[in-house]
This record gives C-alpha cells, sequence and structure tokens, in this order.
C-alpha cells in the first residue's frame, strides 16, 4: 500500500518534467510530474508519493477528503484538516492570480 501526501504547485518546469511543490509547511521542494495522466499546472493541489506527481486533486476531493478525517479522526484530525484547508486556500490565492 502506497500513502501520498498532498501538496500544491508552485511552479512547473515540463522541459525537465519536474515541479515545484510545497506540502503546506512553506517549504518549496522538487518532484517529478512524469507519471500523471493529466496535465497540471501552477495552484494545482496534487498527491505526490516518493517524490513523483502521481494524480491531482480537485476541490471536491479536498473537502471529502476533510470530511473523512474529521468522521474518522473526531477531534484528532484538526492538524491533518488543517494542512488540507491550507493547500486548498493557497490553491484559490495561486489562480486567482493567474492570467
Amino acid at each position: 500500500m502506497c500513502i501520498g501526501t498532498p501538496a500544491i504547485i508552485l511552479d512547473v518546469d515540463y522541459g525537465n518534467m519536474t515541479a515545484t511543490v510545497d506540502y503546506g509547511d512553506g517549504v518549496p521542494r522538487s518532484v517529478l510530474i512524469g507519471i500523471s495522466e493529466e496535465k497540471v499546472k501552477r495552484g494545482d493541489i496534487v498527491v505526490v508519493h516518493a517524490g513523483v506527481v502521481v494524480s491531482r486533486m480537485s476541490e471536491d476531493e479536498i473537502l471529502e477528503q476533510i470530511r473523512f478525517f474529521k468522521e474518522a479522526l473526531g477531534e484528532e484530525f484538526v492538524s491533518i484538516a488543517s494542512t488540507y484547508i491550507s493547500l486548498l486556500e493557497k490553491s484559490r490565492v495561486i489562480k486567482g492570480n493567474e492570467v
């Protein structure tokens, strides 16, 4: 079983098939975008496993994950949910600034 981590795309370099992402901690990291079937762009929220983007997440999927963690973990979900909420807010800001 694999566990992916949500991250937001900060920048994309299609020539090198890499992207810079933020996992919600404010630290930019480089990942590969080669196996994702969907084309990623700035502001997209993606799932990263072992340094590789494996899929893109919609806003509805993020909200569904928040509901799931709240239901499954109760009060303990706060730290996980805050990461998802932070990524969602950053995504909206970045996409709002795109032309």
